[in-house]
């Protein structure tokens, strides 16, 4: 294996920084008023979610801690990871510490009844350790029957083994667990060593990991780069690219910092807090874990004393994004005395995190989700890198930063490409950080050689298509992450990646075209389903959570500097940075070699099947609908995120001008969360649309069908089945069932949906139009002519009555129940903690009932409304000649929908379908298809949102055939399409895959 992070140094390194961690005498016994010791039961013994918490906060020993003869134990301030004291215990060899008192197991099936998930019941603890040796800890529960495991003791800080009872020990857990005995094995000669916050509680099952210390079932391996032996010798063009990458690196992360007295004064501010000391060696200061290391300690359930002391620690996110601060001022400083100030921090705060058990092979029981916590920390190193370098702290924390990327080792950091190694937190939290990481190894040759496998591995990387619901691209242009589409990591990785293949342009380690181009595919398609924010329906568990493409405009124009593979900047992207950011272009004719202009707003329908999603858009506004299925689940839920998401994608057709989405009245305050524009819902009370579950969930169904096609990029078709699980039928009512589709010309949106039932007979059955909150942009209604201004107002509307909201749409209802409509002050929850909110809102929607059985609707929406054109649309809708459209069908077999103004047809086949059409005859499955005939050439555009395809294959060809009437010929050759004759019949047979819509043209024979 070769590593680069020369661990055979290592522990000497580490020792030589903690040289004067040696105990020194002085007070062992804290004075002052300080609170009894913490008793190890549980305050609440009904609840196995309460940790069960020992700290050491007494003036005295606590008198269930007993040591053998010749062996000393005391509370002491000297160091602490938990509240102000631990225990500090002079060992002698075989003489055991003993905690005369009970531990509370729960099986595998209590904790899981307990926490919702799969769990365990976790011991934990923290041991501080100021001089290795080979030894190690017995680790002795209860009896000789019952739980036992060893800890190695060749370490130098604060280390947290963390093991499972019923998996990761010797023996077999009793419910109680009598006693903890701790004996020093395998050594000639006593020591020291300070024990704090002894702990049970349960905790995730996956996250007990081993480490150098102790080891689990739970190995996770370290980074291998993988490295010949023998590497080819460095040309001055390779070292002077690494230098240049480095420095624009650098220069990026110093960014605009300057060091005014505010910037400085909030520094100072904030390093007071964590009480940072250094004195004879003991370093000193606030308590720093991950925010994922708190999961453990289940904080919700802590009792009062164990929530203070928890509270008190400190994020590592926190803190060293302060360190980055503390770099950045320390580049951009002229004043050497607040340069040195600056440096003498910062290397504290490193000495203080190797301290704290931050080191190669301590995994202070699992560090996961470790990229979003401490991206700061790997660019304040290469900030600091000459700085670290002089005080002996580069190698330790460069090898301490490797063995942590250990989680992403199949995910980008060996850099293999593979089924797991498109992670979209690898590019959000850790690309460039991984960048950083090579670029400061100090062997020039291996540098170069790892710069050419990261250039490598990152094409690769980003010109595949990943099987199955693995995160990356996908051909349609969307991005997959927690098995679906999903802007809310999918952008922030897009700009990274961006940055990436902006850093390493022009060096002979640059991306590969495919690479840069399926980049540029998925940013693209990311600014059509985005205006500048993303629908509702497409963001997870983070609904109004501001989620746009104005956060990530850099990252069009870093991929429009790539470059093509002529060198030249990249027109389509640098125009698309222009319109998203609003920027001038003269200030970029420079940079992009030529004066480009902003792009309009793209236009027409498009297809996002691996998302059950079609796009519409029509000057500035974007209309998003929404479904899912058996490859697309419906929204994200957490039982702290999102808890009344349900209906974000139930057939939802959510319409957006371009603009924050707040200033159109889309936020969660007062937002009814039963009432998704556009989707058919059960309007349920809260506790019932509340997360149906205590972890996430993310409805699917064995619909193979939801999804959409366009044609001549211009029209477009949408379809929706409805079919609930039954899996939480009290939450979840698995009788509710609905065909629906959109059908989209121009500014013109013809909405049908029938076979609408469910059997909850307590609660309303609707179909949402729209609902916004009032702002300044929003305060117009007005509904047949008449404008209201009333606050509160509320009315009953008929089929046949029509409405323009605020933000210029005009709904004209044919067909469905009542129609209600509301501007009121509006109570909701909020998605997170349940609170209340309020805001003053703007609703309407088709009352089917309650428990409806074969409900219907039909209405029309006018992107351009103006009250005369909808006083003129209600004119034609009366008689069926002037119609501007035309329902040939709506039952549970297909909608279709013909256009007269544009000559479309639109068809949703919810299954096998014949047909009395002008042109169609049958369709042989599940599928949407769009019609136009025109001067004797037929254009047909099919698409089957059945990816057909499972968890680790690719989508597979699900061919969809379209019997026509009449004899037909393809007008271009096209080998997705077959064409057979059968009498007077034309059987068109369309290879679809990827849920990808097929276009071709024909000509009458």
């Amino acid at each position: 294996m070769n590593r680069l992070s020369h661990i055979s140094v290592l522990a000497a390194a580490v020792s030589l920084v903690l040289s004067g961690n040696v105990y020194a005498g002085g007070q062992i016994e804290a004075a002052g008023n300080i609170t009894p010791a913490s008793v190890v039961e549980q305050t609440d013994p009904q609840d196995p979610m309460q940790a069960q918490i020992i700290s050491f906060e007494g003036k005295a020993v606590p008198d269930y801690v007993k040591v053998a003869d010749g062996s000393t134990v005391a509370v002491t301030d000297r160091r602490a990871v938990n509240g102000e004291q631990s225990l500090v215990w002079q060992w002698q060899p075989d003489a055991p510490l003993t905690l005369d008192t009970e531990f509370r197991y729960y099986t595998p099936k209590e904790a899981y009844q307990a926490y919702g998930r799969q769990s365990s019941t976790v011991f934990s603890v923290w041991i501080y350790n100021e001089k290795p040796s080979e030894g190690e800890l017995e680790f002795q529960f209860g009896s000789a029957a019952n739980s036992r495991f060893t800890m190695k003791l060749d370490f130098t800080g604060w280390r947290s083994p963390g093991l499972a009872f019923h998996r990761d020990m010797q023996g077999m857990p009793a419910s109680t667990l009598k006693g903890l005995t701790i004996t020093p094995k395998g050594m000639t000669e006593g020591g020291e060593l300070y024990i704090d916050r002894v702990m049970v509680s349960i905790d995730d099952i996956r996250y007990q990991w081993s480490d150098d210390v102790v080891t689990t079932r739970i190995t996770v391996p370290e980074v291998d780069y993988g490295l010949p032996e023998i590497l080819p010798d460095v040309t001055a063009e390779e070292l002077a690219a690494v230098g240049t990458i480095k420095q624009e690196l650098l220069d990026y992360y110093v960014g605009d910092m300057k060091a005014s007295k505010k910037a400085l004064d909030a520094i100072r501010k904030e390093y007071r807090t964590y009480g940072l000391s250094k004195e004879n060696g003991i370093i000193n200061g606030v308590h720093i874990v991950t925010k994922k290391q708190l999961t453990i300690y289940q904080k919700a359930h802590l009792s009062p004393d164990d929530k203070a002391r928890v509270k008190a620690y400190v994020d590592l996110r926190k803190f060293s994004e302060l360190m980055e601060k503390i770099a950045r001022v320390w580049h951009v400083t002229d004043d050497p005395v607040v340069r040195a100030e600056m440096r003498d921090k910062y290397i504290l705060m490193s000495e203080h995190l190797l301290d704290q058990g931050f080191q190669h092979g301590s995994s202070l029981v699992a560090t996961h989700h470790w990229g979003y916590g401490t991206r700061s920390w790997y660019s304040s190193v290469l900030l600091m890198e000459q700085s670290l370098k002089d005080a002996g702290l580069l190698e330790p924390i460069h090898s301490a930063l490797l063995w942590y990327s250990r989680e992403f080792k199949e995910r980008g950091f060996d850099m293999e490409v593979g089924p797991k190694s498109s992670d979209m937190d690898y590019y959000n939290t850790l690309a460039r950080a991984h960048m950083i990481m090579l670029l400061l190894e100090p062997d020039e040759q291996q540098r170069v050689a790892l710069m050419h496998k990261f250039g490598k591995f990152i094409s690769g990387n980003m010109a595949q298509t990943p099987a199955g619901y693995a995160d990356g691209f996908r051909p349609d242009g969307t991005a997959f992450r927690h098995k679906g589409n999903y802007p809310g990591y999918s952008f922030a990785a897009f700009n990274s990646a961006a940055h990436v293949a902006y850093l390493l342009r022009g060096t002979p380690y640059e991306l590969s075209e495919p690479a840069r181009q399926y980049l540029k595919k998925v940013m693209l398609a990311a600014r059509v389903y985005s205006n500048p924010n993303p629908g509702v329906g497409t963001n997870g568990r983070r609904p109004f959570f501001g989620i746009s493409l104005n956060k990530i405009a850099d990252g069009y124009r870093w991929l429009a500097l790539a470059g093509t593979e002529q060198g030249t900047a990249d027109t389509d992207l640098a125009q698309a940075y222009l319109r998203i950011s609003g920027d001038d272009p003269q200030r970029f004719a420079g940079e992009f070699g030529q004066l480009v202009m902003p792009e309009a707003h793209p236009q027409g329908a498009y297809s996002f099947n691996y998302a059950a999603m079609g796009i519409h858009r029509y000057d500035d506004k974007m209309v998003t609908m929404k479904g899912w299925n058996r490859y697309v689940w419906s929204s994200e839920i957490y039982n702290n995120a999102n808890r009344y998401g349900r209906y974000q994608s139930h057939g939802s057709v959510q319409i957006q001008k371009w603009g924050d989405e707040k200033e159109y009245g889309f936020s969660q305050e007062g937002w009814d969360w039963n009432r998704m524009p556009g989707a058919t819902t059960i309007h349920l009370p809260w506790e019932l649309l509340d997360a149906p579950r205590k972890h996430t969930t993310m409805l699917t169904n064995n619909v193979r069908f939801n999804g959409s096609t366009e044609l001549e990029g211009r029209y477009g078709a949408f379809g929706f089945t409805l079919e609930n699980p039954d899996r939480w039928p009290a939450f979840i009512d698995p009788s509710f069932r609905a065909k629906k589709s959109v059908f989209s010309f121009d500014n013109r949106l013809v909405l049908v949906g029938s076979n609408i039932a469910n059997s909850r007979s307590e609660y309303s059955t609707e179909t949402t139009l729209f609902q916004y909150g009032l702002t300044d942009k929003t305060q117009s209604l007005i509904i047949n002519g008449e404008a209201v201004t009333a606050f509160p107002f509320s009315t009953e509307l008929e089929p046949g009555d029509w409405l323009i909201d605020g933000m210029g749409n005009g709904y004209y209802v044919a067909k469905g129940g009542s129609i209600e409509v509301r501007r009121q002050h509006q109570e909701s929850r909020d998605n997170i903690t349940k609170e209340p909110t309020f805001g003053n809102m703007v609703s309407a929607w088709i009352n089917h009932g309650n428990a409806p059985s074969g409900a219907e609707y039909e209405y029309m929406i006018m992107l351009d409304a103006t009250p005369e054109k909808m006083q003129a649309l209600a004119a034609s809708m009366v008689s069926a000649e002037e119609k501007p459209y035309q329902v040939l069908r709506k039952d549970g077999t297909a909608h279709i929908v013909h256009d007269r103004q544009s000559g479309v047809t639109g068809y949703t086949a919810y299954q096998f379908v014949r047909t009395s059409d002008k042109w169609i005859r049958a369709i042989s499955t599940s599928s949407v298809v769009m019609a136009k005939e025109q001067d004797g050439i037929l254009s047909l555009s099919v698409a089957n949102p059945d990816l057909n395809m499972e968890k680790n294959t690719l989508s597979r060809e699900v061919p969809v055939a379209i019997t026509l009437k009449g004899r037909w010929r393809p007008a271009e050759a096209d080998e997705r399409i077959a064409v057979k004759h059968k009498g007077s019949k034309t059987v068109v047979t369309f290879r679809c895959k990827d849920g990808l819509p097929i276009q071709t043209r024909l000509q009458k024979i």
